[in-house]
Formats: C-alpha cells, structure tokens, sequence
C-alpha cells in the first residue's frame, strides 16, 4: 500500500488561483527554484536536451519553446547549460500569469536570448515546427487528463525536434517526504501549500503514457528519475 500511487487527487494550487499578493508569490517562486535545484527538476530536463545541444550543427540559434514557465528558471538553467556547451539558443517562454512573468523579468532581464510571452499553452499562437525543442517542466500536473492531451498536442505541433515533458510522479512517499521538507524549509504558505498538492496532482509513469498515446505520439519514451520524477520525450 506504501509503495502503490494514490488515487489522483487533482485539486487547484494557490498560486493558480492568483490571489495572493506580489511578494508572496515571488518568494514562493524562489521556494520552487530552490526544490528544483535540489531535486532535479533542472537535471531531468538538462539531459534531454542537451542530446539536441550536441548535435545542433546548424549555422542559426537552437530554438526552444517553454510551456509554462512560471519564473523562468528553467530557460535560465538552459540557457547556462548551453553557453557551457557553446551552442546559441533563443528561448521563448509563454505563461498566463501576470505575476509570475513580472517575477520573471526580473530574474531574466540581462538575458537577451529569452523572450517572455503571456498566452494560454492551451492555445498556442505558434505556428507548425517553430522550435526545435519544446518542452514544459512541473506543471502538466496543474491540468485535468483531458486538457494534459491538448497540451501534448500543441506541443508536438510546434515543436521541430523535440519534445519533453519534465514533471512529478506520484507517490505516497513523495507526498510525505515534500509534506516534511515544506515544513522544515520554509514558512511560506503557498509553498506549503502548493508543493504537497503538487504530488497528489500528478500523472504516474503508465499514466502519461497513456496521456501520449491518447495525444497521437507515435515515437516516445517515459523515464523514471530520481527522486520521483517523469521525463516524457517525444519525437516528431
């Protein structure tokens, strides 16, 4: 029973609903940032798409579309991991909350290759093929099963390349181990909050299978990784 996934429990986080107050939000963002640099949520994402790092060989930026950004972490991990690699990338970042994007363009600024976009990622004014690599990290869990789908269609229609899809697995000892660590590491409210839910929000490894499928990939890979963590990777 310990080890089995619990029933998904999908149930709106506080920082979807957008009421909280500007500086509330910013320091639960930096929270999310210090879980990803921890935890892996920058790691799982970084090794696929370095595979496309290596072997972008075209005289023009490799371009990325990121679902969802929140605070643009994610673009920021790699956009350093692709200057390490000495390969030119244009980011472009969509989200739909004003506040998370004002956080954002705080913490990307100086970063000429980002560009940030407020949209819906479940209408996206993108056109087929645009990117290279399209990608969307910790947040296919805020959806239901059916807008997870259209997600992964739009995605694959865009995208170039590549598409990965970096999120949560849900466990019964992930959702302890975040409850404790929440409460060991910070007061924030929405962090406490948010970060447990998360967990119980999130699709298991046979379940974003089925996901893919049922968004028509035909070339695609579901990946466990430590600790508690998905990668779908799909191929166009």
């Amino acid at each position: 029973m310990l080890f089995s996934a619990p029933p998904r429990n999908l149930r709106p986080e506080l920082l979807d609903l957008d009421e909280a107050p500007f500086e509330e939000v910013r320091k639960s963002l930096k929270d999310v940032r210090r879980v990803n640099r921890y935890l892996s949520g920058y790691r799982v994402l970084l090794h696929y798409a370095e595979e496309l790092f290596r072997s972008h060989n075209e005289k023009r930026p490799l371009t990325i579309l990121d679902l969802a950004t929140g605070s643009a972490d994610q673009p920021l991990a790699l956009l350093q991991h692709a200057k390490k690699m000495k390969v030119e990338v244009r980011i472009t970042a969509v989200d739909i909350n004003r506040k998370m994007l004002d956080y954002a363009r705080e913490e990307t600024g100086k970063h000429k290759e980002i560009d940030l976009v407020q949209g819906d990622i479940l209408s996206l004014p993108f056109a087929d093929s645009s990117f290279d690599l399209v990608v969307n990290s910790l947040s296919l869990h805020h959806f239901s099963s059916e807008h997870a789908v259209a997600i992964l269609k739009s995605a694959m229609r865009v995208a170039r390349r590549r598409v990965v899809i970096n999120d949560l697995n849900r466990s019964r000892i992930a959702f302890g181990a975040i409850w404790i660590l929440t409460r060991l590491l910070t007061t924030n409210r929405l962090t406490r909050y948010d970060a447990p839910v998360s967990v119980m929000n999130a699709f298991t490894p046979s379940e974003m299978t089925a996901l893919a499928q049922d968004a028509g990939y035909a070339n695609f890979k579901v990946h466990r990784h430590f600790p508690y963590r998905i990668a779908l990777v799909g191929e166009k």
